[in-house]
Order: structure tokens, then C-alpha cells, then sequence
């Protein structure tokens, strides 16, 4: 008698789990723009699925989930012309892209998760996240930053007053130079962190998601880098120029000539900055965009290695001419001299790296 009750039991245990396990929910995560019909075509159809099987839906709006969005493309092997299309839903070790595929095949995939217990979906983590920075495509922006003849010329007039004032301090030049480009350095790191969470906002409240936010982004890219090279061929043409504006030049000149201390040299380092924002913005809003997509305590060492690369012809010039290897007039003339060569450089870089960008090469 003992022993039959205990086979009873024994088939109630087994009975008992087996209905636990059927319970356990299989995890969705589904994806969808606002205002796409195909997306509430498809959550519709999710939505009867949850009254028959034992579902946990996750529901994202792509705009406002960039960063775990972009892991699951990086872990789940999504080419890139498909990314930042919607629906787009992520269950096991399958996803389905578009309302057909979802209504077609979601059933079955989670028939098969019901018997093999799939976890939920995971993105790739902060590391791949990271992957998603092409280095080369950033250091090519602050290379076209660090080439702008709007930066060589407001540190050549800042040198040059300092070397008329005190001709034989070559120290009193390395100190004031060095104090000049950090102020600069500080600004641009301030603008820098507005301008990834001024994108990251923006691209949470409106509907521009995955490669269309990159097309945008190598769209203005190749506009700068067309403006560029219009400075190349025809050199203040149209009534512009790629650099600080002709009006506000007399001004700067004024404020930077009247530096005497490592501190005024701080304090002018700091108001320039804003001068420079009409020529070296560009780019800079560029890579600004591109590092909204990944966390943004991720993307303080790429915005600290960018800025290293913009400020480094500021730190050589200074080096230079505090050792004596060239004279500020040796400087001066040879940007004078090769001005327009600056502008193609700069354009063809920008053309370049839009070009990659819009066709998904990076």
C-alpha cells in the first residue's frame, strides 16, 4: 500500500513539473516605429498569440532602445541593410523582420521554444556595443578638425602677439600655447557631451532609427565635405567660407593680442572656442551623432581620443616654435601658402567618410 502511494505521488511530482515547465513564458522582444501600420499589423497578430500560449512580450519603441537594439543586430548577425527596419522581433536564437514573416512564422518558433525552454533574447553587450565605432571613421573627422585653417590661425596670432611682446621667452610661449589649446580642449569636451545627448534625445522623440540616422549622418558629411572643396576651387565663393567668419576675425584678433598671462591665455582659449564653432562644428556634429548611439560612458574615451587629435597641430606648433625648429612667419606662410590644399584635404576626407557611411561600409 505504502509503495503504490508512493508511485502516486512520484507520477503527480512528474505530472506537476511537467505542467511547470509548460507555464514557464517564452520570451518575445518586439520592436516598432510610431506611426508604422506594419508594426500594428504584427503586434495585433502578437496579441492573439498571448491569449493562446503563455507569452512575455517585450515592447520597444526603436527610437528610444538604440543601444539594445544594436547589440541584438551585432549578436543575432543582422546585415546592415536591414537594421533600423521595423517590426522587427527577436525571439530564441531566430528574429523576424516585417509583419509577414512575424504572422507566418512566430507561432511555430514558439511551438519550438515551448520544448527546447529558449532564453530570452540578450544583446552583446557593452563590448560589441563598442564595435559599432569604427576608430578609422573618427579619427578621419578629427583629422579634418585638426587640418581646419580656422585652428592654425587663431594660435598663430595668439603666438605671434606673445613673440612681439617678449621676443626672447621662448617659455613664456610653450606655457601660454599649451594653456590656450587645454581651454579649448575643455569647451570642445562641454560641446561634445551636448551634442551626444542633444542627439540622443532627438532621436528618442522623432522616427529616424538604425541606418537611416548613419545615412543621415553621411548625407551631412558629404554637404561638408562638398563646401570644402567649393573653398578649394572657389575660394570664398557664394559669400562663405569654411572658416570664422570675415566680420568676427577683427574682434578675435583684438581678444587674443591682448593675452599677457597663462591665465588670460585660459580665459581667451575658453571665448574663442565659440568662434571656432562655425568651421570645426561640422564634423564634429558628425561624430557627435555617431557616438549618441552607444552609452555615453561609452563614448567619453572616443570623444577624449577625437579631441586629442583635433588640439595635437596646436600642441606641435607650440612645441615647435618653443624649441625653435620654425619661426611663427615660417608657419603663417606656409598655411597662407597652402590654404586651398587644407580645403580638398578636408573635403575629400568628408566625401570619403559620407560616402562609406550612406553605403554601410562603416
Amino acid at each position: 500500500m505504502k509503495l503504490k502511494l508512493l508511485l502516486l505521488l512520484f507520477v503527480i511530482f512528474l505530472m506537476g513539473a511537467k505542467v511547470v515547465q509548460a507555464e514557464q513564458p517564452t520570451c518575445v522582444y518586439f520592436f516598432y516605429g510610431s506611426g508604422c501600420p506594419h508594426c500594428a499589423k504584427a503586434s495585433s497578430y502578437i496579441e492573439t498569440l498571448e491569449a493562446k500560449y503563455a507569452l512575455e512580450v517585450h515592447r520597444f519603441n526603436i527610437n528610444e532602445k538604440i543601444e539594445l537594439v544594436n547589440g541584438l543586430y551585432e549578436r543575432y548577425n543582422v546585415p546592415s541593410k536591414e537594421r533600423g527596419l521595423v517590426p522587427i522581433l527577436f525571439i530564441g536564437d531566430k528574429y523576424l523582420l516585417g509583419d509577414t514573416p512575424v504572422i507566418e512564422n512566430l507561432e511555430s518558433e514558439i511551438k519550438n521554444c515551448s520544448e527546447i525552454d529558449c532564453e530570452c533574447p540578450k544583446s552583446s553587450g557593452r563590448e560589441d556595443s563598442n564595435k559599432q565605432i569604427s576608430l578609422s571613421y573618427l579619427l578621419g573627422l578629427a583629422a579634418v578638425d585638426a587640418i581646419n585653417p580656422c585652428e592654425l590661425t587663431v594660435l598663430i596670432i595668439l603666438l605671434t602677439a606673445i613673440l612681439t611682446k617678449f621676443p626672447k621667452e621662448k617659455n613664456k610661449v610653450l606655457k601660454l600655447g599649451l594653456s590656450f589649446s587645454s581651454a579649448i580642449f575643455i569647451m570642445y569636451l562641454i560641446f561634445g557631451l551636448l551634442i551626444i545627448s542633444g542627439f540622443k534625445f532627438l532621436t528618442g522623440t522623432i522616427e529616424v532609427s538604425g541606418s537611416w540616422f548613419f545615412k543621415l549622418l553621411g548625407a551631412f558629411a558629404i554637404i561638408l565635405g562638398i563646401l570644402n572643396i567649393k573653398d578649394a576651387i572657389w575660394y570664398g565663393g557664394g559669400g562663405f567660407i569654411m572658416e570664422v567668419p570675415m566680420k568676427w576675425r577683427p574682434r578675435m584678433k583684438q581678444m587674443i593680442q591682448g593675452v599677457i598671462s597663462v591665465k588670460g591665455a585660459f580665459v581667451v582659449g575658453l571665448i574663442v572656442s565659440f568662434f571656432l564653432t562655425p568651421c570645426t562644428a561640422g564634423p564634429y556634429f558628425v561624430a557627435g551623432g555617431v557616438l549618441s548611439t552607444i552609452n555615453l560612458f561609452n563614448a567619453i574615451p572616443y570623444l577624449l581620443l577625437y579631441l586629442i587629435a583635433f588640439i595635437s597641430p596646436m600642441l606641435a606648433i607650440t612645441l615647435i616654435i618653443h624649441f625653435g625648429f620654425l619661426t611663427v612667419e615660417n608657419i603663417g606662410g606656409w598655411r597662407e601658402k597652402n590654404i586651398k590644399r587644407l580645403h580638398w584635404l578636408a573635403g575629400l576626407i568628408l566625401l570619403g567618410l559620407g560616402l562609406s557611411m550612406i553605403l554601410g561600409l562603416i
